[in-house]
């Protein structure tokens, strides 16, 4: 009994060692990266491979040998062949529980020392029940180990006393196995199996009892179908109401952060969906598909809507009219550690370039394409041809304005109608779709409706640097654009305020491009102005956006940059027409400044009309302002500096000198030797003694200049170098400053 006992302690540990061997693989399903302190997923092969059931056959061959059993006398070979069936235990398919029936024949080899050895020939009927453990390291191997036991019988046909008498034994058993499995198929499975078994008789012929080593191999037939065959894809994904809207190849930019359509996905599965990948893919103008979202975790039976977003390329620009498209919205996933991928086509029609629909006045943006080019050469033509007749003092920004606004009418761009679909039709409508060119498009073209021409205008000025707007009122659109000077000096632009319209503290110019060919920029000017306060105080009638705002959201469209071949039109008569409205603007300014002075005839306001007349380069104006701010109070010493100023800007240094140093004289007497007036007189007097090459007294006054007002001195450094001192700017070389207080 002893002997019986350390064999079975033996067996069973040998069985745990084995066992616990083959499971150190098992774990791997999630790993830690130490480094990065990150979860990796592994594909568990366990799971995704598993099957429901198998059966197969199995031949075992073996010896019987004495390991602890030193009564064991004899030679003899066994041909073990059973059937049996394994069950994985589905939550945990790895764990299979099995069930074995076997046929053992024995027989004798011959030995001399024993010649009735065949009397133990015989034949055992067994039915063994167990648990394997199998694990997958890819879809076609594996390896596991099995644990078994049960009884049999073991019949003896020439062990009894007479010839026809068979002797019967019954016996317990149990195996401990390694499997090493080679699937060529899903549903074969062939195992090599090493296996070491033991056995004990209850009879009292013990002289089989103890361990058999042997191999065995065996031949699977798994049920279940193999999940990469098409019929087996994983199908957890339910797409519901895939949709995508009619897209316009304008708005491009627009689709990659905003919603374009939507898809509802649905987990149809029982098991969780992890780690959902969502994609939208338009094969021939999309490089890759375009991530929508990412879902980390889709319970069983929970759906969620996903907006959609599209990151096309720039062969969208190439479409010309209507392209009816499929498109593909696809979805990757991880059910059960095995990663999935299902797809469902979504059709809608793609728009060419120049279509939109006017639910937001901001797509317009899109067709302002400022860094064409085409429009930057047409600006700088238009700036060198009336270089010789602008006006320093008058708004740079507004003589760009006009010089575009002739420019364009001198090539012989008009307003019209679209034929097929005027903007007023298109207005507001998600369903009707309109047509809008870019600028390069009308400059070719010379016609367009109130957005095409909207669009060429705030394109040229945006090129120039000019930040511009559009205005929108039922049934039209126009233009709109900063001057850059503050709100409160709209004197400077127009005396009549309603011409202009304060916008963030600043001038903005309103005009009604459609006029253009037709009337000249000041009605052009005024129609936009009385257009804009006629909607201002209505509710909802009046939009207004900032090019550069909504280019934000939507941003131009691209194009190809081929040579217009665009004829400028005639310089002269560009120039005249310009020259002749910047002349009615200045006119009109100054005229405002000389009607109040004689309303007031203050020393004030003559000495401010002197200011613009001399900005505006009208100097006879200027002189006899001065003259008479001069006559009312001889002691006033702003427009003795400012008309210094003048007869330095008419290159009268001598008369300049003069005036200023009466100036600096009064200035002294009153005690005003520390007040920005005098600073200002100081720096002009430096600047006219350079101009009369009289440099030891420019550094001096300089130097003065420098004393009380340092910041005001280093501006102009320059002068305190002397004769071989360069200005960094042309300008502060010729500016001088007026005085108005």
């Amino acid at each position: 009994m002893v002997k019986r006992l350390d064999k079975i302690v033996l067996f069973v540990a040998f069985s745990v060692l084995l066992m616990h061997s083959f499971s150190l693989g098992a774990q791997e399903e999630v790993v830690i990266n130490a480094d990065e302190n990150q979860e990796i997923t592994k594909t568990n092969y366990n799971q995704v491979y598993r099957y429901p059931l198998s059966v197969g056959v199995e031949v075992q061959f073996s010896s019987l040998i004495a390991l602890l059993n030193t009564d064991y006398r004899g030679t003899f070979s066994t041909l073990d062949v059973s059937a049996l069936t394994r069950i994985p235990i589905p939550p945990v398919p790895s764990l299979q529980p099995l069930i074995r029936l076997g046929l053992v024949t024995v027989k004798s080899q011959f030995d001399a020392s024993d010649p009735n050895i065949d009397r133990y020939d015989h034949n055992s009927f067994y039915a063994n029940l167990g648990l394997g453990y199998s694990h997958r390291f890819s879809k076609s191997l594996e390896v596991g180990v099995d644990l078994e036991g049960g009884a049999g019988i073991s019949l003896f046909p020439k062990l009894g006393i007479a010839d026809d008498d068979t002797y019967g034994a019954w016996f317990f058993q149990a195996a401990a196995a390694g499997r090493f499995t080679f699937s060529p198929a899903f549903n074969l499975a062939l195992n090599v199996r090493p296996f070491l078994q033991y056995r004990q008789s209850l009879s009292p012929l013990e002289r089989f009892n103890g361990f058999t080593f042997g191999v065995g191999l065996t031949a699977d037939y798994r049920f279940g179908t193999d999940p990469d065959d098409p019929k087996a894809q994983i199908r957890s994904i339910e797409f519901s109401n895939p949709e995508v809207e009619d897209l316009f190849a304008a708005m491009q930019s627009y689709y990659l952060n905003n919603s374009m359509g939507e898809v509802t996905l649905t987990n149809v599965d029982k098991y969780p969906v992890l780690d959902m990948d969502v994609t939208f893919f338009q094969p021939g103008y999309m490089n890759i598909g375009t991530s929508v979202a990412n879902i980390e975790r889709l319970d069983p039976g929970e759906s969620i809507t996903i907006p959609l977003t599209a990151a096309f390329d720039k062969t969208v620009f190439n479409l010309e009219g209507v392209t009816p498209l499929t498109g593909e919205i696809g979805v990757e996933y991880t059910l059960r550690t095995r990663r999935a991928s299902q797809t469902a086509p979504v059709t809608y029609d793609l728009y060419d370039k120049n279509s939109l629909t006017w639910d937001d006045d901001r797509k317009v943006a899109a067709f302002i394409t400022s860094g064409d080019s085409a429009l930057g050469n047409y600006i700088g033509f238009l700036k060198q041809a009336s270089r010789d007749v602008q006006n320093p003092g008058y708004s740079e920004v507004m003589q760009t304005a006009m010089q575009v606004y002739y420019g364009l009418t001198e090539i012989g761009v008009l307003y019209q109608r679209d034929p097929t679909l005027a903007y007023e039709d298109a207005y507001g409508s998600t369903l009707v779709v309109d047509s809008v060119n870019l600028p390069r498009e009308t400059l070719v073209k010379l016609a367009g409706d109130c957005d095409d021409l909207t669009v060429v205008f705030n394109g040229l000025l945006e090129s120039a640097g000019i930040e511009t707007g559009f205005v929108t009122v039922p049934g039209h659109i126009y233009s709109i654009f900063n001057t850059g000077l503050p709100a409160k000096d709209y004197r400077l632009i127009n005396p009549d305020k309603n011409m202009t319209v304060a916008l963030n503290g600043q001038l903005w110019i309103p005009l009604e491009i459609t006029f253009i060919g037709e009337d000249g920029f000041d009605v052009a000017w005024r129609a936009g102005a009385d257009e804009f306060y006629r909607y201002v105080d209505v509710d909802g009638a009046l939009g207004l956006h900032y090019t550069r705002e909504a280019q934000k959201v939507f941003r131009p469209v691209g194009f190809d940059e081929k040579d217009l071949g665009l004829q400028y039109g005639e310089q002269t008569k560009i120039v005249r027409d310009f020259s002749r409205s910047l002349n009615s603007a200045t006119d009109r300014v100054i005229g405002s400044y000389e009607a109040i002075a004689r309303e007031e005839n203050s020393k004030g306001s003559w000495n401010k009309l002197g200011i613009v007349a001399a900005k505006f380069v009208d100097y006879d104006v200027a002189e006899r302002a001065f003259f008479s701010a001069l006559s009312l109070d001889r002691n006033y010493v702003p427009p003795k500096i400012n008309l210094a100023n003048v007869y330095f800007q008419k290159e009268q240094y001598q008369n300049a000198l003069r005036l200023y140093h009466e100036a600096e004289e009064r200035l002294r007497e009153a005690g005003l030797t520390e007040s920005a007036t005098y600073s200002r007189l100081l720096l002009n007097i430096s600047k006219t003694y350079r101009e009369v090459e009289n440099y030891d007294q420019s550094v001096r006054y300089s130097d003065k200049l420098s004393a009380i007002n340092p910041d005001l001195a280093d501006r102009y450094a320059y002068l305190a170098d002397g004769a071989g001192a360069r200005a960094a700017d042309v300008s502060a070389v010729l500016d001088v400053l007026f005085v108005e207080e």
